[in-house]
């Protein structure tokens, strides 16, 4: 079964909404790669774990398949 196409009054502002939150979560994932950088400047010589760094990584990795993977699902 193939999906119809949404109408433009449903799929402009459910794009609009998704631009935002994923501007919002990259600029989360910016602002925590950041505050880990402060971290890890500040314990220098301290062994410890890196793996908030990771995890923001991780999250903006997700952002970008995650809104590719909208474009394919959502219908034009």
């Amino acid at each position: 079964m193939i999906a119809k196409p949404l109408p433009t009054e449903v799929m402009s502002p459910l794009l609009q909404l998704l631009g935002y939150l994923a501007w919002c979560v990259l600029l989360l994932c910016i602002a925590r790669t950041i505050w880990v950088g402060g971290q890890l400047a500040a314990r220098m010589y301290r062994e410890e774990a890196v793996e908030g760094l990771v995890g923001a990584l991780a999250a903006a990795l997700l952002l970008s398949t995650a809104s590719g993977l909208a474009v394919a699902v959502i219908p034009k």
